[in-house]
């Protein structure tokens, strides 16, 4: 997916993926989820869509994935060409040796089609489960990434110590596929972090759904970063992009297309409530305000932050988007909620069908 041609003025043409929490269905087991889900894997291997994403969360019904790895190693059998990437790997909630084999025994199952996510965590709540602060996450992504991506780039990983001190060295005996490392990806909600993403070359997602920020703000900041990102690139500076390869950024989107608005909507309010229930659940387990107030589907369709609707609908919607150039990637979550299998795959469908290549269009010749 990173490696595609670039579009005139040097960013890449416009592409498509998967985000997905795996989250909780109501009256399935997580086993059913499961097979649901490979299944819409498998459709969007058919085309249409580069990269498949897969979150990390626990002790939540918004993550029945709290080993993204696990998961992906039967998507990597199940699938041909769609790339995979863990969006995230929480990072300070591994041992980095360990995660540095797993993402080379990925790599290796998948034949090479590997993207990591890396991130420090977006819920408190989950990282104190496993024993941590949000300043502790902070300080241990800031300390184990530059170790975990020198040990990918050279095949030998050296444990960080106190005061810039590196163990002893240890090969690496499942090497990633592709050097110097997998395409690397940064999800956040952040504009503060926009700069930093620029400056370091990732892949980015900005925002999520319902709780993205406006258009134009991404808008903004996708200027930023590209402006960022070019000039760390004149200083040879950037040390988590690919050699001569302009990085993604893009947003994410819950997505239903359905033959007519009106089906799509009545299939969206209540899988969407469960969706919600799921994402909020921690917050209200632990008291916060976060999350925990009624949600507007009406008003999120109004905002653009959710994509709904029949395939001419929704064509709008994510040529709003993309028209004006800034952004080059949209991730769309197909299954969420209550949504049942052939709800989910029909819609993707459709949207590989009928709406992806209007927005093409659109992207390239600035407007419909």
């Amino acid at each position: 997916m990173s490696l595609q041609p670039e579009a005139p003025g040097g960013r890449q043409e416009l592409a498509f993926g998967l985000f997905d929490w795996i989250d909780a269905a109501p009256g399935r087991t997580a086993g059913e989820v499961y097979e649901g889900r490979l299944r819409l894997l498998a459709e969007a291997d058919r085309g249409g869509f580069d990269v498949y994403h897969l979150a990390e969360h626990h002790g939540t019904p918004l993550g029945l994935a709290p080993s993204p790895a696990v998961f992906l190693a039967a998507a990597a059998r199940a699938t041909e060409r769609i790339r995979l990437a863990p969006t995230t790997f929480i990072v300070p909630l591994y041992d980095p040796l360990r995660l540095v084999e797993e993402i080379g025994m990925l790599d290796q199952l998948s034949g090479g089609r590997l993207e990591i996510g890396v991130g420090k965590g977006s819920s408190p709540h989950e990282a104190a489960m496993l024993g941590l602060t949000p300043p502790e996450t902070a300080e241990r992504f800031e300390s184990l990434m530059p170790a975990i991506l020198e040990a990918l780039e050279t095949g030998v990983f050296r444990r960080p110590g106190a005061e810039g001190a590196a163990g002893e060295p240890v090969t690496v005996h499942v090497p990633v596929h592709k050097r110097p490392h997998p395409p690397l990806w940064y999800p956040t909600s952040n504009p503060a972090s926009i700069p930093r993403l620029g400056d370091q070359g990732y892949n980015v997602i900005f925002g999520f759904g319902f709780v993205s920020p406006p258009l134009d703000v991404v808008r903004e900041q996708s200027k930023l970063f590209f402006e960022r990102f070019r000039a760390a690139s004149e200083r040879g500076q950037v040390r988590y992009g690919l050699p001569g390869v302009t990085p993604r950024f893009g947003l994410m989107r819950h997505v239903l297309v359905a033959p007519t608005d009106e089906e799509a909507l009545a299939l969206a309010r209540p899988a969407f409530a469960d969706h919600y229930e799921s994402f909020s659940h921690l917050w209200r387990q632990h008291g916060s305000d976060r999350w925990t107030g009624p949600v507007d589907v009406d008003q999120l369709l109004a905002e653009g932050k959710l994509y709904v609707g029949s395939p001419e609908t929704v064509a709008r919607q994510v040529t709003e988007a993309v028209v004006s150039g800034e952004i080059n990637y949209v991730a769309g979550s197909f299954a969420w909620g209550s949504l049942d299998g052939e709800t989910s795959v029909r819609s993707l469908r459709l949207f590989r069908d009928e709406v992806i290549p209007d927005a093409r269009r659109a992207a390239v010749g600035g407007g419909r």
